[in-house]
């Protein structure tokens, strides 16, 4: 296998019509006596074009970009490299030759920040003070390194524990609803998957929806919450069947909002979400929350007392109101964005 330096090598030489503009714009320090490299190897990546003495990457994206899961794998690698220290640009093709001053003007104003040679006596404190942050879900090798790159303590456990159930489904309808990624993984490893499969399927999260095309199967409706997703198989009108697949903690709205509008459907009930109750020693900086059962869970044992809580969505946030004013929710409802929000908040804050 080819190793970083010389796929690197391959990719100056393959450029893209958009890259070569933007190396013919930059190189031998053209633009503000700044030196610029291209398809440069940092860690696991190679970023576009690179300037080391201000830190700064400028990535150049084409139409693949725009997928959903382009765009996950693209926030990811951001925020590891963001956590190295390096400020990441990132623009469309046609920026290059449309409006190449708007990306001289961005990189103006990231080599323009720079900080004190001489940090007062507050700043030099916090410097010393590493931050720690709590996760109620245990977390993959490369979001642990994420936070680690980013100078941050981790201390992690499981605030619930999901058992997947296999209940008799015998009788179910062509259109199933599911509004969590448990549900599928439940129904996945039942016995009536082969049953199921071949349905109409509509979901609520870009999650449960990745995880459905991983399997072949490409939503009829895809809505970003339950509120939503209920609105739109009202809006149908079509006095389709439906069948819909759900936790033991499971929100009303959708279920409520179909029974009073007449739309008829089956639940079941084929995975259950239990607390666990655990008694959390020592101060944290942050703690990281992803569900509201996870915040209740808890907080059976524990106190959030002057924490700032990292919410992944806005129910999560609004369980987290209940107990504190503290809180920074996820620009999307991801847990790589929850990360993101953490490293961002700590990095500005030292």
């Amino acid at each position: 296998m080819k190793n970083k330096t010389q796929i690197a090598r391959y990719l100056r030489k393959e450029q893209t019509p958009a890259e070569e503009r933007l190396w013919s714009l930059l190189r031998n320090r053209q633009f503000e006596n700044l030196k610029f490299r291209r398809q440069h190897p940092i860690k696991d990546y190679i970023v576009d074009f690179i300037c080391l003495e201000k830190e700064i990457i400028i990535e150049l994206d084409g139409e693949v970009h725009n997928t959903i899961d382009q765009k996950e794998k693209d926030e990811v690698r951001d925020l590891h490299l963001r956590a190295l220290g390096y400020t990441v640009l990132r623009f469309e093709n046609k920026i290059v030759f449309e409006s190449p001053e708007f990306i001289f003007q961005a990189i103006k104003d990231a080599s323009g920040v720079t900080t004190s040679s001489q940090p007062s006596p507050n700043k030099e404190k916090e410097r010393h003070h590493r931050i720690n942050i709590l996760s109620t879900k245990k977390l993959g090798q490369q979001q642990k390194e994420l936070l680690q790159n980013a100078g941050i303590g981790l201390v992690e456990y499981d605030a619930l524990n999901v058992v997947f159930l296999n209940p008799d489904l015998s009788s179910i309808e062509d259109n199933i609803i599911i509004t969590s990624k448990n549900a599928f993984k439940s129904i996945r490893q039942s016995d009536a998957w082969e049953a199921v499969k071949g349905k109409n399927w509509y979901c609520v999260g870009e999650k449960t929806r990745s995880i459905l095309s991983e399997n072949g199967i490409e939503p009829v409706e895809k809505e970003k919450n339950s509120l939503d997703l209920a609105l739109k198989i009202i809006e149908k009108g079509d006095n389709e069947k439906y069948t819909y697949f759900s936790g033991n903690q499971r929100r009303d709205e959708l279920p409520d909002l179909l029974k009073q509008n007449g739309v008829s459907f089956k639940e079941y009930t084929v995975y259950e979400t239990h607390a666990v109750s655990k008694k959390i020693d020592g101060g944290f900086d942050g703690l990281l929350f992803f569900s509201p059962s996870g915040i209740r869970s808890y907080t059976l044992e524990n106190k959030i007392k002057d924490e700032t809580c990292f919410c992944i969505g806005d129910t999560t946030a609004a369980e987290a109101k209940k107990h504190t004013n503290k809180i920074i929710k996820a620009d999307r409802p991801l847990l790589e964005n929850v990360l993101n929000a953490v490293v961002k908040y700590f990095n500005s804050s030292k």
